[in-house]
């Protein structure tokens, strides 16, 4: 092969290389362009709708809606509810003259629920004062009650000591009238129209006896009744 040819062929192989080169440029270029609109697509919708959105309720607020329109005034009459639209900020007279009135009879109401109300505490702070008090007067009643049933215990106890004290006492007394008797051997039945004088002279001629019988017997006076049992010492 000559230089000639050999130059040719590397001719046409840098041709081949410089053309693929261009080719992959141009695709490369190509390949950015479509990138490059597709980014300025999607920017152009996103400034769009934050543009638009703004824009369509700025319309929307200024075109359609009005204030004055949702006014809305109700009133209760009689458990029956009428609702007067009124709009344009225009109110009728005859709302205009209802109001205070409407006004007036709910303050009126809530004044007497209230009034209801501070009655029905005060009567029920009423009742449990009473009923404290009747509870506090059947405690103290109870308590008297108790009370006087123990002292008519210790009573009932007192004197029954004191009964049996006086029985023991009798018994002892007539013991000794017994045992006096079986001693001296001497014992007077009281007669009627006697006294301790006629049995001591009758005894002891002498009215120095009647010390000695009422000492005998545990008289402590010198009284004595008929069919008394006494000894003579």
């Amino acid at each position: 092969m000559s230089n000639e040819d050999y130059r040719e062929k590397i001719e046409e192989h840098r041709q081949t290389i410089e053309m693929e080169e261009k080719k992959s440029r141009m695709s490369r270029s190509n390949r950015n362009k479509i990138k490059n609109k597709r980014k300025f697509s999607l920017m152009n919708v996103l400034v769009i709708l934050l543009l638009g959105i703004p824009l369509l309720l700025l319309i929307y607020v200024s075109a359609f809606y009005d204030p004055g329109k949702h006014e809305v005034a109700e009133v209760e009459k009689n458990n029956d509810t009428i609702v007067e639209f009124q709009t344009n900020n225009t109110v009728s007279a005859s709302a205009k003259e209802k109001e205070p009135e409407v006004v007036q009879e709910e303050e009126e109401e809530e004044k007497q629920a209230a009034e209801a109300e501070a009655a029905k505490k005060a009567e029920a702070e009423k009742l449990a004062a009473e009923e404290a008090a009747k509870k506090a007067e059947a405690e103290k009643l109870a308590e008297e009650a108790a009370k006087k049933a123990e002292a008519e215990k210790q009573a009932a106890e007192e004197a029954a000591k004191k009964a049996e004290a006086e029985k023991q006492a009798k018994a002892k007394k007539q013991a000794e009238q017994e045992a006096k008797k079986q001693t001296s051997g001497k014992v007077h039945t009281v007669q009627a129209n006697e006294n301790l004088f006629r049995i001591a002279l009758k005894y002891y001629n002498d009215a120095s006896g009647v010390e000695k019988i009422k000492q005998a017997n545990n008289l402590s006076s010198n009284d004595v009744y008929v069919g008394q049992t006494l000894v003579i010492p």
